[in-house]
């Protein structure tokens, strides 16, 4: 196979004597020398074949469990053939998100379903279109919050890790404040959220399932916010509103999550879709894009950008954000997935989860380990065996099967979703007994 060439020397000439320079060193004359690079070091070109040997063998020393019982916010489910098929269609794929959404129909129609599933999902009266994923969604969602006399946010101790430190950075960049909770016993503190709640507070942040894979009490946590005139901002996992009852029921003002166990693959880390959605009053301070539903002059059904609160689009005192576009292709899969699996099948699979999740704890105690929590939990728990983590996880590597998350020498999350099996649980019980 021949190489790439993008632009041949012919062009590259008939460029430069267009232009009225002899070389492209004099192109760049008026560039200082000792900002110039001399050499990038780039190895030579490749054939498409020998491209493709190449990328096969760096592919061949990545390590494929065959089993894996590890989530800690990005979880493994299984795909039905229909989303890979319908998302992979030449109309759909795109490497980012369409910027002039309006120049397509479909595209437009693609991402009203996710908001209509997404708000379906959450109880919420509107949803945005996606943002970039679960971290920035929680972040965009505390800037929304904020008013004049309103700049601390509160969040509980037990929120990912990664979804804290963005927030603080978008939150500190506003001038405003992030006040992380201790947590009790797993859970949230609502005497210390009782007593860092003032006037100045804006909002509160929890998850549910929380980091540890714990049930919060939601209505609890809302009620001590709205008394003290704050938002409440709950972040959900998408697969566990299969069981548990929506944000809204709890009182959320505003409902945000990791849409990834929607029909995306792990992917090494990404690209992932965050959702986010609200009630009427807050539709206006938005983040990102909302398509709506209208009629043409002929009366046909259409779909339009209603609304893209960025100061792109609006005076820039009045802007919420500074994201105007969305995760198109993930949004889409996440609406053909959901509509796929249907309400049955979203119930089903969550049930799935909190099975096997629950057999797991029940072996794994069986075999040794403690739960550090009490509490009740979704998909993922927290054991602990003084000092052994390590040769927890150690000794399931040996036989392919990746342990969970390991949060210090004693303790190890664990993650378990419909993929896993009663033989798998099994097997790593034994291997676990045989290590401590």
């Amino acid at each position: 196979m021949s190489d790439y060439i993008p632009v041949t020397d012919r062009e590259r000439a008939d460029m430069l004597v267009s232009i009225g320079v002899s070389n492209v060193s004099e192109l760049f004359k008026d560039v200082p020398e000792k900002l110039k690079v001399k050499s990038l070091g780039l190895p030579g070109g490749l054939s498409q074949q020998e491209v493709a040997e190449k990328l096969a063998g760096i592919a061949s020393t990545n390590r494929v469990y065959r089993s894996c019982m590890r989530g800690a916010g990005a979880y493994r489910h299984y795909i039905p053939s229909v989303v890979k098929a319908m998302v992979s269609r030449s109309e759909f794929v795109t490497a980012y998100t369409p910027y002039q959404a309006e120049m397509s129909q479909g595209i437009l129609r693609a991402m009203y379903e996710y908001q209509t599933y997404i708000a379906l999902l959450t109880g919420m009266d509107v949803s945005n279109a996606s943002l970039y994923n679960g971290a920035t969604a929680a972040a965009e969602a505390a800037l929304m919050t904020c008013e004049r006399n309103r700049i601390k946010v509160i969040a509980s101790g037990n929120v990912r890790p990664d979804t804290l430190k963005v927030m603080k950075t978008y939150l500190s960049a506003k001038g405003m404040e992030l006040v992380v909770l201790p947590d009790l016993n797993g859970v949230t503190d609502l005497g210390a959220l009782r007593s860092a709640l003032g006037e100045d507070s804006a909002s509160v942040y929890v998850e549910q399932p929380n980091y540890y894979g714990l049930i919060e009490d939601l209505s609890a946590i809302g009620s001590e916010a709205h008394a003290k005139g704050a938002k409440f901002i709950v972040g959900c996992n998408p697969i566990a509103l299969g069981l548990l009852a929506a944000p809204a029921e709890c009182g959320a003002d505003i409902a945000v999550g990791e849409g990834q166990p929607l029909g995306m693959s792990l992917a090494f880390g990404g690209p992932y879709l965050g959702f986010l959605a609200c009630k009427d009053k807050d539709v206006r301070k938005i983040p990102g894009r909302i398509v709506g539903e209208t009629v043409d002059r002929d009366m046909r059904k259409a779909y339009v950008l209603t609304l893209q609160p960025r100061e792109q689009h609006i005076k820039r005192e009045r802007a919420s954000s500074n994201i105007c576009s969305n995760e198109a292709l993930c949004a889409l899969t996440a609406a053909v997935y959901m509509g796929a699996m249907g309400k049955e099948g979203m119930r089903e699979v969550a049930s799935a989860c909190v099975s096997y999740a629950h057999y797991a704890a029940k072996k794994f105690t069986e075999a040794g380990l403690k739960l550090r929590y009490d509490g009740e939990f979704f998909h993922e728990f927290v054991t602990v065996s003084p000092g052994k983590a390590d040769a927890i996880l150690d000794a399931l590597d040996k036989r392919d099967i990746l342990g969970g998350l390991k949060l210090d020498d004693d303790a190890i999350l664990w993650c378990f979703t419909e993929l896993n099996s009663k033989d798998e649980i099994d097997e790593a019980a034994e291997l676990i007994g045989g290590a401590i």
